[in-house]
């Protein structure tokens, strides 16, 4: 009879220590960064802001069902927004945990960004064509 109790008593603190761990809210991370590339000069202009976003869903907070959310998609999103663009600059890279308890885990990467290109020449030439 003891050992039933026992035995019940381990089972419980186990299950509730998986589940508080899966049902568990981690906070956002944030990371700032100045670019995407080098930019050499200063002769750039900032066409737009722009997000992108990419996630994966974990079965039970643990398992992989879908691959790992990824940056470089979430920013390519911002740059087919803006097809003149060439680069990124002002980057916050941001990700969220959201737990759909009990049955997984989503984790989201959220990217937002100004889009620069260069800058319109004012004098340009029209171009001859030779027949």
């Amino acid at each position: 009879m003891i050992l039933n109790k026992i035995t019940l008593v381990c089972i419980s603190l186990g299950t509730l220590s998986l589940f508080s761990c899966i049902g568990s809210h981690v906070p956002k991370e944030i990371h700032l960064y100045d670019s995407a590339t080098v930019v050499r000069s200063t002769d750039y202009k900032i066409l737009g802001k722009g997000t992108g976003q990419d996630s994966a869903f974990y079965l039970l907070g643990m398992f992989p069902v879908t691959k790992a959310p990824n940056v470089e998609l979430a920013m390519s999103q911002i740059l087919e927004k803006f097809p003149t663009g060439k680069t990124l600059i002002n980057i916050k890279i941001q990700r969220e945990d959201k737990a759909y308890f009990p049955l997984g885990l989503v984790t989201v990467v959220n990217v937002t960004a100004d889009v620069v290109g260069q800058q319109e020449e004012l004098n340009q030439t029209p171009q001859k064509e030779n027949k």
